[in-house]
């Protein structure tokens, strides 16, 4: 490590401990309160649906591009006072989707109708008051920042884990996706700037982010008088529900689910008769 990424990293860890200690998490407990019952609704649908599907790339990629016209709206219609771009992540899902689906996956793609039907529920927030759409970015990239890394490691941990063999094909495919992860992660490397930072945050960032986005939370809420406090906790529990109906569209959850279920039946059996051989 060089003696300049050294100094970024140094100032980042004084940051994560300045930024974490001093944030007043009185409104966020308020809210979080308030939010209590849809959040674990969903949370309860999210592991239901992907507790053996959150391996299946396929899945993975759906889940994102799902969600992705969400962060674009928050990311073209909130001013930076209230999303940073520091926290803009549309570009980067935009090269996930190149590499997973091909440069050119924007020429068949459209926003499903339940992400359609969100959209035209923010459009609605926004003309309104652009601070109860701000109640939907601060959730989403809590969200993002929070449950999608538990998500992403739940998942990597799931990939090492599934023992269960694949065919030739498949292990052809994992080698030449290995390959193009290999050539893209040093491409990246020859091309690290600084800014670059703001791209993709590393998990030493997402502390000093979250607090950041606490603080404008508080600057806002502690302003609210009581009617738009209470519009903005509606809408803040609305985001739950908004989102189990984009969750419910994701694609190829059941066909993972049951090919992992059958190949774990398989690989059972095979464990019991090989034992009943062994006990002859």
């Amino acid at each position: 490590m060089s003696t300049a990424e050294e100094a970024i990293v140094d100032n980042q860890a004084a940051d994560i401990v300045e930024d974490v200690e001093f944030v007043d998490m009185a409104f966020t407990k308020e809210l979080r309160k308030a939010t209590k019952d849809v959040h674990n609704l969903t949370d309860v649908l999210v592991n239901a649906k992907f507790a053996l599907a959150l391996s299946d790339d396929e899945v993975w990629y759906d889940g994102l591009l799902a969600f992705y016209e969400l962060y674009k709206f928050f990311e073209t219609h909130l001013p930076e006072r209230l999303l940073p771009k520091e926290f803009y992540r549309t570009a980067a899902f935009e090269r996930d989707f190149d590499y997973f689906y091909g440069s050119g996956w924007r020429d068949s793609y459209e926003p499903r109708p339940a992400v359609q039907k969100y959209l035209e529920h923010l459009e609605k927030i926004t003309a309104q008051n652009e601070l109860l759409l701000f109640a939907y970015s601060y959730q989403m990239y809590m969200a993002l920042m929070s449950g999608g890394q538990m998500l992403q490691k739940k998942r990597m941990i799931a990939r090492k884990l599934w023992i269960f063999s694949k065919s030739d094909d498949e292990e052809q495919q994992k080698q030449a996706d290995k390959e193009a992860e290999v050539a893209t992660a040093k491409a990246a490397d020859a091309a690290l700037k600084k800014d670059d930072l703001e791209a993709r945050p590393m998990p030493a960032q997402i502390p000093v982010l979250k607090a950041k986005l606490r603080r404008v939370f508080n600057n806002h809420y502690g302003a609210f008088d009581d009617d738009l406090r209470a519009a903005f906790i509606e809408e803040s529990r609305n985001v739950f529900r908004l989102n189990i109906e984009v969750v419910r569209t994701i694609k190829g959850v059941n066909r993972a689910n049951l090919r992992k279920l059958a190949l774990a039946v398989i690989f059972v059996s095979g464990i019991v008769l090989a034992v009943k051989f062994a006990l002859k």
